[in-house]
């Protein structure tokens, strides 16, 4: 060998140690029950890694490289689990303890969101399926809120009573018929919901509602969430509200494009 392949060779081995490192035998055995693997062999593939993590080559002598490669590829599902329950852990939470979250992937330069329930462990399997699939988890965001879906006009096949709300998610609010004597359009406009409160976004001509590159939002109207604290004091009889995007996904879609000032 190369002094160049002992390097890399020397650089391999930090990474397999630190990926080893990174895993508990309940999370491998968890991700080799997925795939159909025993408990005592998925112990005994445990067992190896440790082992050639510390240098005891000697003892895989006689394993076929397909061995190997289930070895080492159950480990990196379990790392991804690993770092996928550290991540969800570490979102900060609100009073509610609500356990709904809103996961933001992107694959090919395309955002992909998707609400999972953190009750059932279902949820960090099918995460960890993306991930493997060649998404990438870019954020996740939590549910701060529950709005009552009677005038909400978006997406809600499950035809549910309420809409959940996320840290970053955008709502348009609008009076479906203003020629209506009773229309209320004062509180019509996007609201942000972020870090636990509701805000109005500021629109400006030719830009959108960015300034700075941030959402720009009204000082003078700030909501904290509370039981209904939206329907209560944005939604007015004669509104609708449907839900834009979640900033944490990108704030492109605030932002006026050329075409939309020609329209």
């Amino acid at each position: 060998m190369k002094t160049e392949e002992y390097v890399s060779a020397i650089k391999n081995m930090q990474a397999f140690s630190d990926l080893v490192g990174s895993i508990y035998p309940d999370q491998y055995k968890f991700v080799c029950q997925q795939h159909d693997i025993p408990e005592r062999e998925a112990m005994d593939m445990y067992g190896y890694l440790r082992k050639i993590a510390c240098g005891q080559y000697w003892c895989v002598d006689d394993k076929s490289d397909g061995y190997f490669y289930t070895m080492v590829s159950m480990a990196q599902e379990a790392h991804t689990l690993h770092v996928l329950n550290s991540f969800i852990k570490n979102v900060p939470t609100n009073k509610g303890e609500k356990l709904n979250i809103l996961a933001i992937f992107i694959k090919n330069g395309e955002y992909f969101q998707q609400e999972f329930d953190l009750q059932w462990q279902i949820t960090f399997i099918e995460i960890a399926e993306m991930i493997k699939n060649g998404y990438e988890l870019l954020t996740i965001a939590r549910q701060v809120d529950d709005v009552d879906a009677k005038d909400y006009v978006g997406e809600n096949d499950g035809k549910k009573s309420n809409i959940h709300i996320y840290d970053g998610d955008v709502m348009l609010c609008y009076v479906r018929k203003p020629e209506w004597w009773s229309s209320d359009c004062k509180n019509s406009g996007l609201y942000l919901c972020k870090d636990g409160v509701y805000y109005r976004l500021i629109y400006t001509p030719g830009k959108g509602y960015i300034r700075h590159g941030e959402p720009d939002t009204d000082e003078d109207f700030e909501l904290d969430i509370e039981d209904n604290a939206f329907n209560s004091y944005v939604m007015t009889l004669s509104q609708k509200w449907y839900k834009l995007g979640n900033i944490h996904a990108g704030i492109g879609f605030l932002i006026e494009k050329p075409e939309d000032k020609e329209e």
